[in-house]
């Protein structure tokens, strides 16, 4: 086989993508979709910790983790943090504006139909 005539032969050698890389790019992936979804509190934690998981296990027999695991790592970790303390912020304004869980959905029909003009359930139902 000649390759000095092959049009698509660079010359150079690209070795075979390791297992590794692979992980490593979908930690980086997850980590950046867990901090895109930050306002979506199970998406966030969900990407977060698999982006974490996928990190820890890209660095293989290496002791250390490569700059693009930690960085993929701390993004995660950010991510997770932040849905968290959303969370228990506005479930901490709820209690504090309605009094209880109980009084807020109790409040929540009313509250849909202000925002929207329309009654969340039908007449005579629930």
């Amino acid at each position: 086989m000649d390759f000095q005539s092959d049009d698509n032969f660079s010359g150079q050698y690209r070795p075979p993508a390791r297992p590794q890389d692979a992980m490593l790019t979908a930690s980086i992936v997850l980590s950046v979709i867990a901090i895109a979804t930050t306002c979506c509190i199970y998406a966030s934690i969900i990407c977060g910790s698999l982006g974490i998981i996928l990190a820890l296990l890209s660095r293989g027999q290496q002791k250390t983790l490569s700059p693009q695991g930690k960085l993929a790592v701390m993004t995660s970790t950010a991510a997770i943090i932040i849905s968290i303390l959303a969370t228990v912020i506005l479930f901490a304004m709820t209690i504090r504006e309605y009094g209880s869980v109980d009084n807020f959905l109790k409040a929540y029909p009313d509250i849909v139909e202000s925002m929207t003009g329309m009654p969340l359930f039908e007449e005579g139902g629930l």
